[in-house]
């Protein structure tokens, strides 16, 4: 169980306040994912949307339901992928390699050490065809990232130990009511049936804990654009990846 000890550690992670032990922190979760995280209200058209607010998110709701022993940090953004640069966007903060989770993920973990446990929810991006991967390649592209977790020892410069790690199998796919993201997600329904079993596979393989998202909300997404949680897959996902939080972390 990850309990941090009251103990004595040099200048500043443990110590005494007037004699009396100081107060365990609080577990920390970093939950590193895509829209589905970011908490992208989808639409029936390619219009601007926003984002659920923070009490209907699932992280939000898992963060709630835990209490003030635990912080979760919401490190969500729109078309994150595994490993792999998007394209350009003219006139946007957005550069290609913006959206490359392999290149900005150790960045997030040092930003935010110490951490008890990072949950990685990554590969619905990586279904656009123009990308061509298998199932299997995306799965494992996951799992790469889970080693940088396990390899993030120090941060910069820190005491901080690597948290530990859960990757989590995306939702599926349903029908795409875009025509234009219908085309840039050609495929990608079949594929994304195939994802429990892939993401099962490869965590299984490289002895990391793995999560079926899918499964905690019945299949595929029920956004109305076929790609985004609704609501109540928030509520959903939130209720059913709880109890492997806590099994991870343990409860103070």
């Amino acid at each position: 169980m990850f309990r941090r000890a009251v103990a004595t550690l040099g200048a500043l992670t443990y110590g005494l306040i007037g004699g009396t032990a100081a107060q365990a922190d609080p577990h920390r979760i970093l939950i590193y994912g895509d829209s589905n995280t970011w908490g992208y209200e989808g639409r029936s058209d390619d219009g601007l949307t926003s984002r659920f607010p923070a009490d209907r998110r699932w992280t939000g709701i898992v963060q709630r339901s835990l209490g003030s022993n635990y912080v979760v940090i919401e490190d969500g953004l729109n078309l994150r992928t595994t490993n792999l640069d998007g394209e350009d966007w003219p006139g946007s903060v957005m550069r290609p390699d913006t959206v490359n989770g392999a290149k900005h993920l150790p960045a997030s973990i040092a930003a935010n050490m110490p951490l008890d446990l990072v949950v990685i929810m990554l590969g619905t991006n990586d279904l656009q065809a123009r990308y061509k991967r298998t199932p299997r390649q995306i799965a494992d592209a996951v799992v790469g990232l889970a080693r940088l977790v396990q390899a993030s020892s120090g941060g910069i410069g820190t005491v901080y130990r690597a948290p530990k790690v859960l990757i989590v199998s995306p939702v599926q796919v349903s029908a795409i009511p875009i025509d234009e993201w219908n085309r840039r997600y050609a495929g990608s329904r079949e594929k994304s049936i195939a994802f429990s079993a892939a993401f099962k596979d490869a965590a299984d393989t490289a002895a990391i804990l793995e999560f079926d998202a899918a499964a905690a909300i019945g299949g595929a997404a029920h956004g109305v654009d076929g790609i985004h949680l609704s609501e109540t897959d928030h509520r959903k996902l939130a209720a059913a990846i709880l109890p492997t939080i806590q099994q991870v972390i343990g409860t103070p």
